[in-house]
């Protein structure tokens, strides 16, 4: 069946972080987690609102987020309002920063940092905290919790890894400018080993900052960071 959606329709859709199933007029709904972990009650009102107003099918995203499928244009309001009731909402879409993800490093015998507390806090800071801000492309971050790279951190424009230093200290290994997709490549480590999450925090900061202020319109991370050139960028960013 043909959708009778305009593209602006779906644009619009798009922006609330709903995407077009094609050809009908229904959409996915992306359920944002923190960082891939939600609690029972949540997957329990995902799974009746999926039911309720969707197809009945869940997906799981690259990303860590839950997209539900088939819920019809005029459901996605109820859609909203059944997930937010659960603490949780749609979204994750645009230049912005997008949904935080991490490895399951708190709790893996390999872990080297507690990898929930640190991306709830990157969630809570820059998803949440720079949701209204535009940039000029979409900025993605990820965490794990030690060098085998199970999450690829430094596939994301920034990726923060745990590490062990002289001493049996723990740090946080930073990568900036990484990517996936039909031309990806790693991030580049940053050379200084941070000691502590929140000069984590605070480098993110510094960098999203740097990213929004010289960053062209539709240039993604890695791109800003090759033109200015990378030694150029860590001055800046400071």
């Amino acid at each position: 069946m043909a959708t009778t959606l305009t593209p602006d329709d779906i644009k619009s859709f798009k922006g609330r972080g709903w995407l077009h199933n094609k050809g009908t007029d229904s959409f996915s709904a992306r359920v944002i987690t923190v960082n891939g972990k939600v609690t029972a009650d949540q997957l329990l009102a995902i799974a009746e609102a999926a039911r309720k107003f969707g197809s009945g099918e869940v997906t799981f995203t690259s990303r860590q987020t839950i997209e539900v499928l088939g819920v019809p244009a005029s459901k996605t309001s109820d859609f909203e309002a059944a997930v937010a009731a659960a603490g949780m909402s749609v979204g994750g879409t645009g230049p912005k920063v997008r949904p935080v993800t991490a490895c399951k490093g708190t709790v893996c015998p390999r872990g080297l940092i507690d990898t929930f507390a640190i991306s709830q806090k990157i969630h809570e800071r820059f998803y949440v905290g720079w949701r209204s801000v535009v940039l000029p492309g979409k900025f993605k971050i990820g965490v794990g919790g030690c060098p085998n790279n199970c999450i690829k951190p430094n596939l994301n424009d920034v990726g923060v890894t745990g590490v062990m230093l002289e001493g049996g200290k723990r740090g946080y290994r930073i990568t900036l400018g990484g990517h996936w997709g039909r031309v990806g490549g790693a991030g580049i480590e940053v050379p200084k080993i941070l000691e502590d999450g929140e000069s984590v925090l605070a480098f993110i900061e510094r960098t999203l900052a740097f990213y929004r202020d010289n960053g062209e319109a539709g240039e993604r991370f890695y791109k800003t960071l090759a033109r200015i050139g990378f030694e150029k960028s860590l001055e800046m960013i400071g």
